[in-house]
């Protein structure tokens, strides 16, 4: 049986525990604040507030705004956290924060990555560190119906995918010398896997490293993908070519359903 613990958030999109607080959850809203839950009640000072830059959702199926919260493997040392977030200007921005006094500064920003969406839906957002170190980030298909422009499956551009990225250090990024695309001058580097359409989700498994990514389907099929941990990426999850194990759509002559 469920318990409420607290309430009165404004689109929460994603909750995650605090890395060094076992009773502090923060609750990542759409609307760029994130707010602290601490002893079964919710804080007056959020963790982070930067509605000032980020989306505020027009209408219901609106799905930009802030979406996404990891916090380096090394915040004990060096208090970095990261958001996914769409601005005003429509563009996702993965930039890193600096923790201060057990609070996000917001006047930290330091911007990693910006890409303009062309629509206001499928713009991923998720983003977390796997058992490798690498920063993993889900970038939608561009949004609109079917993926009009077929971006899913052009590789290059990074829409559709989930990046991997090296933040270890004090540039920006790096790109990982194991990226499958990374000796490929027509590709773009950062991407790992392809052929998504929105990965809204993903996670690892703590123990063994693989990873599971919900992909979200267009009418008829909903995804779960499997990538063991000893994989080396470049797969293609047949995004806008297959819906699922399906052909998209149902009458597309550029797949059989033996695919």
């Amino acid at each position: 049986e469920g318990k409420l613990i607290a309430q009165n958030f404004d689109k929460p999109v994603y909750i995650k525990n605090y890395p060094d607080i076992n009773d502090r959850l923060l609750v990542v809203q759409q609307d760029g604040i994130i707010k602290i839950i601490e002893n079964n009640a919710v804080n007056q000072i959020p963790f982070l507030d930067i509605s000032d830059r980020t989306h505020q959702p027009l209408f219901p199926g609106d799905e930009m705004g802030m979406l996404g919260l990891a916090f380096h493997p090394k915040f004990d040392e060096n208090k970095y956290f990261y958001i996914n977030y769409v601005n005003k200007d429509d563009f996702t921005i993965i930039s890193r924060f600096i923790v201060k006094n057990k609070l996000g500064n917001a006047n930290s920003e330091e911007i990693l990555i910006k890409l303009k969406q062309p629509y206001s839906n499928h713009n991923g957002g998720f983003i977390e560190f796997g058992l490798d170190g690498y920063l993993y980030i889900s970038v939608g298909d561009g949004g609109s119906a079917g993926d009009p422009e077929n971006r899913a499956q052009d590789l290059s551009n990074i829409f559709g995918t989930i990046l991997r990225i090296d933040v270890t250090n004090d540039e920006k990024y790096v790109i990982p010398k194991d990226n499958p695309f990374y000796n490929d001058e027509n590709k773009r580097k950062e991407i790992w896997h392809y052929g998504l359409r929105n990965a809204w989700r993903f996670s690892f498994d703590r123990k063994t490293g693989d990873m599971y990514i919900g992909d979200v389907g267009q009418n008829n099929w909903e995804e779960i993908n499997f990538q063991s941990a000893d994989n080396k990426g470049g797969l293609n999850f047949g995004w806008n070519i297959l819906e699922g194990k399906h052909c998209f759509p149902i009458d597309n002559n550029q797949c059989s359903s033996d695919n």
